[in-house]
């Protein structure tokens, strides 16, 4: 019959309090905010990524920008500045800094017609205090809908970076459906580190431009 020694048993511990401790964690999520007002001239579309600070009292005090799609940038982060979260929990459930990420994904305008501006561009490493995005899906126009619309869908990633749960925050029919079925399809690079919640919340900003048909190919 085997039989641990006092540093086996305390380095077993340590680890199995490492990991209460970390399940404990809960992740800061969306409380409050307005969305982007999108640069009305812009005919293309993009992707911006950013990671936000949140401090303990729950406001944005920082936005590190890891993609950028000129004009779309600019806009996103003007307005997640002022945006307003439900604090991080640590183990002993009292408020803590943290970091949330978002992803807005601008669709193009048009169809069938190649769009012009200047593609998105990684301007930063993935943040590791993050999901970082790994597969992503982007929603199409419904086809019942006569203008621009914006949903902002919140998404609960678990350990293994897959999204177990969706919500409409900021909602808009008829674009709440296609963009929820397009975030369940995302799947991510989990966070690492000793205050990486076992499963966190990522937002995922789309935005719905009004199609413009071009002629057919041949004509």
């Amino acid at each position: 019959m085997k039989t641990f020694s006092a540093v086996t048993t305390f380095v077993i511990a340590v680890a199995t309090a490492g990991l209460l401790a970390q399940a404990d964690l809960e992740p800061a999520r969306f409380f409050d905010g307005s969305l982007p007002s999108m640069p009305p001239l812009a005919v293309s579309g993009g992707d911006v990524l950013v990671s936000l600070s949140v401090s303990a009292g729950g406001k944005v005090t920082a936005v590190d920008v890891l993609r950028s799609t000129p004009p779309f940038t600019d806009a996103i982060v003007q307005a997640v500045r002022g945006w307003v979260f439900m604090p991080a929990l640590d183990a002993k459930r009292q408020p803590m800094d943290t970091h949330v990420l978002v992803d807005g994904v601008i669709g193009a305008p048009t169809i069938r017609v190649p769009t012009v501006g200047t593609p998105p561009t990684d301007v930063a490493p993935p943040d590791r205090r993050v999901p970082y995005p790994a597969q992503t899906t982007a929603p199409s126009y419904p086809i019942n809908a006569r203008t621009q619309g914006m949903v902002l869908v919140e998404t609960r990633v678990n350990a293994a970076g897959e999204v177990v749960a969706v919500t409409a925050v900021r909602s808009m029919p008829p674009f709440d459906a296609p963009a929820l079925d397009a975030a369940r399809g995302w799947t991510f690079q989990p966070p690492t580190g000793p205050k990486a919640p076992p499963s966190t919340y990522a937002y995922l900003l789309f935005v719905f431009r009004q199609p413009v048909v071009g002629p057919s190919p041949g004509k």
